[in-house]
């Protein structure tokens, strides 16, 4: 026999052995789609995948693929580019990792805050190093969508059901608007984790089944993948799902012949799959670890992490869920609106109770009629019911307080409560219904091939039933009965800018049921013709595929828009004089009070910002500003000459045109409008330099009366620094000093002045403290303290001194450890895996011999 025939035998022979069973050998149905073989008039060639998922994929993103431009993100023009443009030169330019970001809020750690979103995924690094950054943030969301649905092919499959059942699985999924449609709002770390939903599920089934260390560890490389995209709310709420289906799948091999319970071997899986799981978190641990110590201790979300108590904490944790309103939406897209643009049904016509709405969380009626197939009976009756029920949960906790579920989940399970927006889990149900669409579809082709006349009739009742039920739905929408007993009985009284768009959508609420009505005859159609041997099989497959896509592109639509990048990048005059401006030997920050001070655009032409927009700035730096959340900086906008000083606070960036012109001062350059009227304007204020010498200290532990006193009168930035704790002795009484302060290097990770003083001095840096700052004087290490509230100070001698920051994070440097520990782990494991199988080969080899 030769070698590899032997090793061939060998592990079939190994793979004979193993107690796994997939879920269709488990629910009795007994050969599965693979081992019947499927013939040529049902059977599809894998080469049609690519082909199908990448036609799909490039008709959804045909202009951005086509035209070189930007795919428009919200968050992506407001910080998303500029983030990640930063992140993609310090990488080509200067050769290094930033692990401090300088340009907003008086500077944020890169790592821990999350400022970078996605910086250590794989996929994103990768592009971001290929090609200019405006394409990588398109083409990363594109190929994880195309991904998406060979992820959900490859679920569907490991479970043993038809490559067709998997391949319009795969279509539905790569094509959903609860994924699709996040491109428009720019929400990438949703998306992403969306899209890995099934290979987290494949991976699982797999390695509980079949116990095998390399599929145990693919399944951890794919929970570090999930942790990578950054979108912890979202991670937590698949590992979650992920987490029930690993119990129920124990259950349910832990049940034996004859109604007894074998527990030993399903415990152990279920054990070594937790074990793993750990190690996939140990592997993204350089970026979970010090994140969740940052977000905890330092960040400004620190007080959520509190967990802030009674009403105000469900009013805040229950914010941005589902209502009622979007239940109907999930099957008839056009009911509640809109407010993305670009088409007639998403322009100002979203009436329900959130701010607004950018997304949609669209199931596809499509996909909800063939999931609903599958209860006609037939085998995997476990499977239907546990995604019924965990579609269904999580349908119900994405109601927020409509339902009583999301509040049992916020009081008993650890960590809902730091969380907002429950309406995030409703990717759980689209992943649910994309899976028991597969298996609805393969109880149709059951029933078509080989089913008796009553389950034929029963399903031909199910499918024109529903296109009945549309019908008539159709026609009281049209009435108009429907709408006006929702908006009276159901929704309650609007404000009237929702009034408005109530009456804006109606006309597209009697165009959606229609449509819904009309996509639901064409399927039972469908069905029909394949019933009565009128449509080949492979036909009624392509039809099906093609009804799917058509169903949820037309939603996903309005959401897939490009931005002219060039335009986008271009600096008006006011930016252009500020760029001018700036020199890393003489730096300098602007306030911006554009967009209510959450101006980030300065920062794309390297321009740094005292105030911005970001999702995790350093808490007492928010402070220090007068900002809360999304509101206004009210001691910059107040002009508290004390804080613009501290804050090194050169030039504002006046929107004239919102405010009106300021008194007394007369604009350095500014922008206007055709007809001539003032745009905004950029003024000069006398501020600080970005570091200077103070002798004069004053101790103030309490937080609170330090920041009161920097605010008020008392205090002069210029030759005072304030500090929680007593500085070292030699600055004890020292007075006023005279010296110098240059700037020898700035680079994001170092920067080095050279002092020059009569006597000991504090050297004031007008850059956020954080204790992963380590400084040295003259080549000895120097304390970094705290100043100011939040500002870094380092004590430095009479005379010259050569004064060195690094940021060198102890947390960081351990986190990392742990991630290459966790990787060796998991290649050491698929190493000895290898090795040990090849043994056994060559053993088996020698007896067969």
């Amino acid at each position: 026999m030769s070698g590899r025939k032997g090793r061939g035998v060998a592990k079939k022979r190994r793979r004979e052995q193993r107690p796994g069973r997939n879920l269709r050998d488990r629910d009795g149905e007994g050969r599965t789609a693979r081992s019947r073989g499927e013939t040529s008039s049902t059977g599809l060639p894998l080469w049609i995948l690519p082909l199908a998922y990448g036609a799909l994929t490039l008709i959804l993103f045909r202009e951005f693929v086509a035209s070189g431009e930007m795919l428009f993100g919200s968050d992506t023009l407001a910080l998303g580019y500029m983030a990640r443009a930063f992140y993609a030169d310090a990488l080509r330019e200067m050769g290094t990792f930033p692990l401090w970001n300088p340009i907003l809020f008086g500077g944020t750690p890169f790592l821990e805050s999350l400022a970078g979103g996605d910086s250590l995924h794989p996929i994103s690094v990768f592009l971001l190093l290929i090609m200019d950054t405006y394409r990588a943030l398109g083409w990363k969301l594109v190929i994880h969508i195309f991904l998406a649905g060979f992820f959900m092919f490859g679920w569907v499959r490991c479970l043993g059901l038809s490559r067709a059942a998997a391949f319009l699985s795969g279509v539905a999924f790569l094509t959903a608007p609860y994924m699709v449609t996040l491109v428009y709002p720019g929400h990438d770390g949703k998306l992403f984790v969306t899209a890995l939903t099934p290979l987290l599920f494949w991976a699982t089934e797999v390695a509980l089944v079949r116990r095998s260390f390399p599929a145990l560890a693919g399944m951890s490389g794919t929970i570090a993948l999930v942790i990578l995209t950054t979108h912890f709310q979202m991670a937590y709420f698949l590992f979650g799902a992920v987490g029930a289906y690993a119990v129920f799948r124990t259950v349910q091999m832990a049940q034996g012949p004859e109604g007894r319970w074998v527990w030993p071997e399903p415990l152990r899986r279920f054990g070594l799959f937790l074990l793993f799981a750990f190690i996939g978190a140990g592997v993204s641990g350089v970026q979970l670890i010090p994140a969740v110590a940052y977000v905890t201790e330092d960040s400004r979300r620190a007080v959520h992490t509190e967990e802030v108590a009674g009403a105000e904490g469900i009013e805040w944790s229950s914010s941005w869920s589902l209502h009622p309103e979007e239940l109907v939406s999930l099957a008839v897209p056009e009911f509640v609106g809109n407010n993305a643009g670009s088409s007639g049904w998403t322009t100002d016509t979203y009436w329900g109770r959130n701010a607004f709405k950018l997304n949609h969380e669209y199931l596809g009626l499509v996909a909800l009629l063939l999931a609903g197939i599958g209860f006609l009976g037939g085998p995997l009756a476990g499977l239907r019911w546990f995604f019924s029920g965990l579609g269904a949960v999580a349908l119900l906790f994405a109601l927020g307080t409509h339902t009583p579920v999301w509040r049992i989940f916020y009081e008993v399970v650890p960590g809902i409560r730091l969380f907002r927006a429950p309406s995030m889990i409703i990717f759980v149900t689209g992943f649910a219904v994309a899976t028991l669409l597969a298996v609805g579809v393969e109880r149709a082709r059951s029933i078509l091939s080989s089913g008796t006349e009553a389950e034929s009739r029963a399903l031909q009742r199910y499918l024109w039933g529903a296109t009945g039920a549309l019908g008539v739905l159709f026609l009281l929408v049209a009435i108009g009965l429907l709408p006006d007993l929702w908006a009276r009985w159901i929704r309650g009284a609007m404000e009237p800018q929702q009034e408005q768009a109530f009456q804006n959508v109606r006309p597209f609420m009697t165009q959606g049921f229609l449509v819904s009505a009309l996509l639901a005859a064409v399927l039972a159609g469908t069905g029909w013709a394949l019933s009565r041997r009128i449509l080949p099989p492979w036909g009624g497959l392509a039809l099906v595929a093609i009804l799917i896509a058509v169903d949820q592109g037309r939603v996903n639509e309005p959401f897939i828009q490009i931005q002219n990048y060039s335009e986008f990048a271009a600096p008006d005059e006011n930016l252009r004089f500020l760029e001018s401006r700036w020199s890393d030997d003489d730096p300098f920050r602007v306030f911006s009070m554009a967009q209510g001070g959450e101006d980030v655009r300065p920062g794309m032409f390297g321009v740094e910002l005292a105030a911005g927009h970001h999702p995790n700035d350093l808490r007492r730096y928010r402070e220090l500003i007068g900002m809360e959340g999304g509101g206004i900086p009210e001691h910059l906008a107040g002009f508290n000459t004390n804080v613009l000083q501290l804050l090194n606070v050169r030039y504002i960036l006046w929107p004239v045109a919102q405010f009106g012109e300021l008194e007394g001062v007369e604009p350095v350059s500014e922008v206007r409008l055709a007809d001539g009227r003032l745009f905004s304007a950029v003024y000069e204020f006398p501020a600080l330099p970005r570091a200077w010498l103070v002798g004069e200290v004053e101790v103030i532990p309490e937080e609170d009366r330090a920041l009161g006193h920097i605010l008020s009168g008392e205090f002069d930035p210029a030759t005072q620094a304030v500090l929680p704790e007593p500085p070292p002795e030699e600055l004890e009484g020292t007075g006023p000093v005279i010296g110098q302060v240059d700037w020898v290097e700035r680079r994001p990770n170092r920067l080095r002045l050279e002092v020059e003083t009569d006597g000991p001095a504090l050297l004031v840096i007008s850059e956020n403290w954080f204790p992963a700052w380590r400084a040295e004087v003259n080549g000895e290490d120097a304390p970094v303290l705290r100043a100011n509230h939040t500002l870094r100070a380092i004590p430095v001698p009479g005379g010259s001194a050569d004064v060195e920051l690094r940021y060198s994070s102890p947390l960081l440097q351990a986190s990392l450890g742990v991630s290459l520990l966790s990787l060796l782990v998991l290649l050491g494991t698929v190493a000895g895996t290898w090795w040990t199988g090849r043994i056994q080969d060559e053993g088996g080899e020698a007896v067969e011999g």
